[in-house]
């Protein structure tokens, strides 16, 4: 059986506020604080590196990180490379930034990198995603598919992701983009895992794997097909809308909290809901 981690995950939905309250990148900050103040921006997803990264090292000084760096990796070589293990190992956050998640597993997926992020979550350090950044924690991503459409058999496109959440997916700019359909066909291939749908400048918080806190200005969809009775999903059927019956669907908004493991909401303590 896997040991389970002691660290923390904080998965953004996307165009979190940078400007005004920035309610989610204080709580990225506040987690650096917890550790040796050390946090790392890695540039994998993007394809503007440079201004990206730029401004959030920015508004992280604005916020008080103490040691803030910059992990460049361009190709999977940079992945490979004893001075950027040395700068993760240093680490008490890494956060990933948006762009293409595809890129993220296969730029540094079972790399020496990569196991010196697991190795960091593990013992206690937190790993960020936003956007890309977001659908690449878990352990199977989506890397394609309308969002704007009713979810087609042959139109969603799955990958391996990080594996930091298993039996998780996730998918990001949910309600902007009107994702729920290409969640349900993620969730209609494999009933196993949860589906979490992410609004923009929302986030969640999991820790140690188990149970997870919202933040944020919008809303989180949690999908559940393990009660699914029927799916039109098979070979004989690659085309088309894709029939599911019995899914279970939850909805939180800020300061709900979730129990992976039950596959439950928390219900607030009496007195607290306001």
């Amino acid at each position: 059986m896997a040991r389970k981690p002691k660290g923390t995950l904080i998965i953004i939905g996307g165009h979190e506020d940078r400007n005004d309250g920035r309610v989610i990148l204080k709580e990225v900050a506040k987690s650096a604080t917890k550790g040796n103040g050390r946090l790392i921006i890695t540039d994998v997803a993007s394809n503007m590196p440079e201004e990206v990264v730029r401004d959030y090292l920015k508004v992280f000084r604005e916020l008080g990180v103490a040691h803030t760096d910059h992990l460049s990796i361009r190709m999977r070589e940079d992945a490979t490379r004893e001075e950027n293990v040395k700068k993760i190992m240093q680490a008490a956050t890494i956060f990933f930034t948006g762009g293409d998640q595809l890129r993220i597993s296969s730029q540094i997926g079972d790399s020496p990198v990569f196991s010196c992020m697991h190795q960091i979550y593990e013992e206690g350090g937190t790993i960020v995603g936003t956007s890309a950044g977001a659908a690449a924690m878990s352990e199977t991503m989506i890397i394609s598919g309308d969002g704007d459409e009713s979810n087609k058999i042959s139109a969603l496109g799955m990958a391996a992701g990080l594996g930091f959440l298993p039996g998780v997916v996730t998918d990001s700019h949910f309600a902007e983009r009107g994702r729920m359909g290409r969640l349900l066909g993620a969730i209609a291939q494999n009933p196993k895992n949860l589906g979490i749908g992410i609004d923009e400048d929302t986030a969640i918080i999991v820790e140690r794997g188990e149970r997870f806190r919202v933040i944020g200005s919008g809303a989180v969809y949690v999908v559940d097909g393990s009660g699914v009775m029927y799916s039109s999903l098979s070979e004989r059927n690659p085309e088309g809308i894709v029939s599911i019956f019995d899914v279970k669907l939850h909805v939180l908004g800020d300061g709900d909290r979730f129990d992976l493991a039950c596959r439950r909401p928390v219900l607030p303590e009496p007195g607290t809901e306001d």
